[in-house]
Order: C-alpha cells, then sequence, then structure tokens
C-alpha cells in the first residue's frame, strides 16, 4: 500500500525555497481549491499552479497535464507580479526534456497549371 497519501504532505511555501532550489517529480495534478491546479510531487509536497508556472509546463511539456506526470521539476525562488506588486514565488524550472512538438507537414503548394479560358 502506498502510505504517502496519509502523510499529509504540504504546500511548497517560499520558505521551503528560500536556502536554494528543491527537486521533485511530478507524480499527478489534481485540483485543488479555488478551482486551481495542483501538482501533486512523489514527496507528498504540493504545489498550487499560479498562471506562471502554468505557462512554463506548458511551453515544456504540453497542454495535457497527463504529459507532465514523470517529469522532474526544480522548485525555486522567484518573482512574479501580482496585482501590480512584485512578490516572491515559488517558480518551477523544468528538469526533464521538454517533449518534442509534432512538426507540422509542410505546406502544398497550389496547382496554378489551370488552362484559363479566352
Amino acid at each position: 500500500m502506498d502510505m504517502r497519501e496519509f502523510s499529509g504532505g504540504g504546500f511548497v511555501k517560499v520558505d521551503d525555497v528560500k536556502e536554494g532550489p528543491i527537486k521533485e517529480q511530478i507524480d499527478a495534478v489534481k485540483l485543488g481549491k479555488w478551482d486551481k491546479p495542483n501538482l501533486v510531487f512523489e514527496s507528498g509536497n504540493l504545489l498550487s499552479v499560479n498562471a506562471t508556472n502554468n505557462l512554463i509546463l506548458m511551453r515544456a511539456y504540453g497542454r495535457n497535464s497527463d504529459d507532465w506526470v514523470g517529469k522532474e521539476v526544480e522548485l525555486y525562488l522567484g518573482k512574479i507580479e501580482f496585482q501590480g506588486i512584485p512578490r516572491e514565488a515559488v517558480l518551477v524550472r523544468p528538469i526533464s526534456p521538454p517533449i518534442k512538438k509534432p512538426k507540422k507537414p509542410p505546406a502544398q503548394k497550389p496547382d496554378f497549371d489551370d488552362e484559363i479560358p479566352i
């Protein structure tokens, strides 16, 4: 039985990363309070996903949070602007390589060999 669910892991806070970054592996993404997603890490720790971290993770691992599971990230002390005021925040830095985005097929050239009747 996986006992992590009984340990009640806490949310990673600014004070937790003031001494240096923390490496974590994403175990799940679940909807938390106020309809915001939470990253659930293998350690049992949680991180509420703000807009900044959401953009970082989507750029690296895609729009579907299922693709984030198993990825290793670094949590570090950074700054974000909230209501026009710069504030300290826990930010996410992807460690696992980004997913490869599918290549767009080359555009087909239009066929302009149609005859124009005179």
